[in-house]
């Protein structure tokens, strides 16, 4: 009972400190590789799951180690905007927050040693009293600020109906590189006071955060429906299908290799050298972004998918031109620009160049650049834009009536352009 009454002290003190923080799925250790968090029911779908039902979230991650981890969580609920809500622990949480990471087991075979850890949410020792956006964090049991890794998930209430629709004839050129959403949100039944207020309205293009926008300005507000739409924050680049490659076992090449080489201790896996696409629609059936652990050399592919040296090559004749960082974007580098996801320039191959330790798979990936002093990537220098892309888009409602204290998660949608 004390421990609980000191973390909770804790706690509250943490959410103080970093109340103007806007959290995000990111790894903070250089041991921990191939964090995934998925709807158990559906590996396509967003991490989201309904209030008081029977799915869960299952959240997987390797240490880069044989020796056990004395792991913990935590959970903070956050509001739209992903910053912490008011909520306390009590408010939002049934059990216990602090919770041992239990779920392990060791690699074998392998030529990397590492340990895999799972998480399933809710369980039998924690479970959610509210919807909205939470984010979960994963530190070492002897020092709860050493943080290795948050991840971010949603609980959603439906109590809207979401629909949306993806059109190829923008307001703002002529030369077919966008495409434009309308979105409309039907509250009929469900009490809304002021819609223009109490609903704020999210959209995710391929799960990217760097360019999600929140839709202000609707266009119409009649008969219980509030509708978004001719609206430049409704317009989104085109961009171009993620590129791909596949490595599921080192006896032959999969789609995308070149090479592949074992320099002791590591696999080195080598890709097909990348060529600017700015000029042409490249169309493939992509996975939007995603990757997927996969091994055809064992039968788990948790425990026995290998761990290998990714490399990657972009053959580009003047670094200046790009005006910017080149940074690898795609789930496996969580849509961070960071120094894991920059790509160095090479002056004697003339070439973007980038290696990273990567499990076993089948990955999805682009290149953006991103301008100085901007947090948002640009996809048309290296990628090119058209509208004939398939993207995925997610479109998020939440709810905070007037004296609410955090943002309910009401209604979601996810639409691809086709």
């Amino acid at each position: 009972m004390k421990r609980h009454i000191i973390f909770l002290i804790f706690s509250i003190c943490t959410n103080i400190l970093l109340a103007q923080e806007s959290f995000r799925t990111e790894v903070l250790s250089s041991n921990i590789k191939s964090l995934q968090i998925r709807n158990a029911a559906d590996w396509y779908a967003p991490p989201v799951i309904e209030l008081n039902s029977d799915n869960f979230l299952e959240i997987n991650f390797d240490e880069l180690s044989h020796d056990y981890m004395d792991y913990y969580y935590t959970i903070v609920h956050c509001n739209a905007d992903w910053k912490p809500s008011m909520l306390s622990l009590s408010e939002y949480l049934t059990g216990f927050d602090n919770n041992p990471v239990e779920d392990y087991v060791t690699s074998f075979n392998t030529q990397v040693d590492y340990t895999h850890y799972r998480i399933t949410l809710p369980n039998d020792r924690v479970g959610f009293r509210v919807s909205g956006n939470y984010v979960l964090s994963v530190y070492r049991a002897d020092d709860r600020n050493n943080i290795v890794l948050r991840t971010c998930f949603s609980i959603i209430e439906k109590q809207v109906n979401v629909g949306a629709g993806v059109n190829f004839s923008t307001d703002i050129d002529h030369f077919k590189k966008h495409q434009q959403l309308s979105v409309n949100v039907n509250y009929m039944g469900y009490p809304v006071q002021n819609a223009m207020t109490d609903l704020k309205v999210f959209v995710y293009q391929n799960n990217r955060p760097d360019n999600a926008v929140q839709l202000k300005q609707p266009y119409l507000i009649s008969n219980n429906q509030i509708t978004y739409e001719h609206s430049r924050d409704l317009i989104f680049e085109g961009g171009n299908e993620f590129r791909r490659f596949e490595c599921v076992n080192f006896r032959y090449n999969g789609i995308g290799v070149e090479r592949v080489d074992y320099l002791e201790p590591y696999t080195h896996v080598s890709l097909y050298p990348d060529q600017s696409r700015t000029n042409n629609y490249s169309y493939d059936q992509d996975q939007d972004g995603r990757y997927m652990i996969r091994t055809s050399q064992g039968s788990d592919d948790n425990s026995e998918g290998e761990y290998m040296y990714v490399h990657f090559t972009l053959p580009w004749d003047d670094p200046l031109s790009i005006q910017g960082s080149v940074y690898l974007n795609g789930e496996f580098t969580h849509y961070a620009f960071d120094n894991n996801s920059k790509m160095m320039y090479n002056f004697e191959q003339k070439a973007f160049e980038k290696s990273i330790l990567l499990k076993q798979g089948s990955y999805n990936y682009q290149y953006l650049v991103v301008p100085k002093n901007s947090e948002k990537g640009q996809i048309e220098p290296i990628e090119g834009n058209f509208y004939q892309t398939e993207n995925e888009y997610r479109i998020m409602v939440y709810h905070r009536p007037v004296g609410g204290r955090y943002d309910k998660l009401v209604g979601i949608a996810v639409v691809q352009s086709k």
